[in-house]
């Protein structure tokens, strides 16, 4: 395929795409849809063809493929959500080459394309889509449609460029950059926020900000030095990098470490499965939590890792992995809510400053953004129902020193293909991001 490409009158752009919150998140592993864990991720719309169809996709750092449902998809968790016809673009290339892509909370496979980008007020031409032909019932109650990954592009699984590299090297935006803000959704307030391409919002944080350095060009991975809470530092911590995820809810740990953590601030197991703690629900008790990056501080606080999930019952942001594979740590947006985050592409490093939080909504772009913006704290009823057969599971077995009755155990939904339908190929961020 033809290297992309802008027309040279086109001004270098800085794009804007105000974001609504979806609870589904792509690195989900439990029981429910992507991101259900009834936490956010966070979704904006772009276009694809000519003439264009609409999409809504979740900007994701932790992935860098981009993709979208075929209309020749034959899942029932296509059915749900808008399909790219590419019949009716005719500025649509075909590559008759095949993809496969599992994020832990689902998987999907397809073949690769062509068309043209449309983003804000920018057009890409010949931009490598993946068009899924298949989608596991995990993204059936998605409100997104696709993922359009923001990862570096050793990463990607369709072995492409990737949408945002080909903007950059078009010259489409005003700085080799984007940046990224979480609207929190307490209070009565919805969450939401915002992406900003080739720039940032100056509105959006205070201060000048801290640089870390990337480690590894594949994730956006930062050196991580350790944990304090209530400023001591937490023993034994396992992991020497953390990646900062935006297609990720909570802040997803080893098991080792996340045992570690969560016993420190009063949490407990409620099952290895899911890799949920329950936590107290008063905040004012409970100390701030500092990330030490690259020998900085960036502390979060009990309103930003004490989640609810029903009348007196809370979730710790920090979860297990279920995965003894992943040996870093997954920062997703329950950190992200209290620091503003830019991306830089060209000098391979993020900046981090403290994001600040306006006291209206945050205005959308489009209805379609408006009406599905969401409470970033509430859970959907699936997520609500597990959590709270897993909490009265606990309390019975912890409660009852005679009885040898066990949790009962929640079957995690798992992507299946049959004999002739190539296996997914497995993120390994997401795929171990269990929460």
């Amino acid at each position: 395929m033809e290297t992309p490409s802008i027309p040279a009158i086109h001004k270098p752009q800085t794009i804007t795409i105000q974001l609504a919150s979806s609870q589904a998140n792509i690195n989900d592993s439990s029981s429910s849809p992507p991101g259900n864990r009834g936490f956010q991720s966070y979704y904006g719309e772009i276009e694809m063809g000519t003439p264009p169809q609409r999409f809504r996709v979740v900007f994701d750092t932790g992935s860098s493929d981009f993709w979208i449902p075929s209309i020749e998809c034959d899942s029932a968790a296509c059915e749900t959500h808008s399909r790219f016809s590419h019949s009716n673009s005719s500025s649509y290339k075909t590559s008759h080459v095949p993809f496969s892509l599992n994020y832990g909370s689902g998987g999907l496979i397809g073949q690769v394309g062509a068309d043209k980008l449309h983003i804000g007020n920018v057009t890409v031409e010949d931009v490598h889509v993946g068009l899924a032909t298949h989608m596991s019932r995990f993204f059936r109650t998605a409100r997104f449609d696709g993922v359009f990954g923001l990862g570096f592009p050793g990463l990607s699984r369709i072995q492409s460029q990737t949408p945002l590299y080909a903007m950059v090297q078009a010259g489409l935006l005003e700085k080799p950059i984007f940046s990224f803000w979480v609207r929190e959704g307490h209070g009565g307030k919805h969450a939401g926020g915002e992406v900003v391409l080739g720039g940032v919002n100056s509105q959006r944080f205070e201060g000048d900000g801290r640089v870390l350095p990337i480690v590894r060009k594949m994730y956006w991975e930062v050196e991580l030095n350790g944990l304090l809470i209530n400023n001591y530092p937490v023993p034994s911590i396992s992991s020497q990098t953390a990646i900062i995820d935006t297609g990720t809810s909570l802040i997803v740990l080893p098991a080792i470490d996340a045992d570690v953590v969560n016993q420190a601030l009063g949490a407990v197991p409620l099952y290895d499965e899911y890799g949920l703690y329950a936590i107290d629900c008063h905040k004012s008790n409970k100390p701030p939590v500092k990330f030490v990056f690259a020998g900085e501080e960036f502390a979060i606080h009990p309103t930003h890792y004490i989640l609810p999930v029903g009348p007196g019952r809370c979730v710790s942001a920090f979860a297990a992995s279920t995965s003894p594979e992943l040996s870093r740590w997954v920062i997703g947006n329950s950190f992200l809510r209290a620091w503003h985050t830019t991306f830089d592409v060209e000098n391979f490093e993020i900046k981090l400053a403290k994001a600040v939080q306006p006291d209206g909504p945050v205005e959308s772009a489009s209805a379609a953004a408006s009406d599905n913006a969401s409470n970033t704290m509430g859970l959907n009823s699936q997520l609500e129902r597990i959590v709270e057969a897993l909490a009265t599971a606990h309390l019975t077995k912890t409660s009852s020193t005679s009885s040898s009755a066990k949790p009962t155990k929640h079957s995690v939904p798992k992507h299946t293909t049959s004999s002739n339908t190539p296996t997914p190929t497995s993120n390994p961020i997401h795929h171990h991001s269990n929460i």
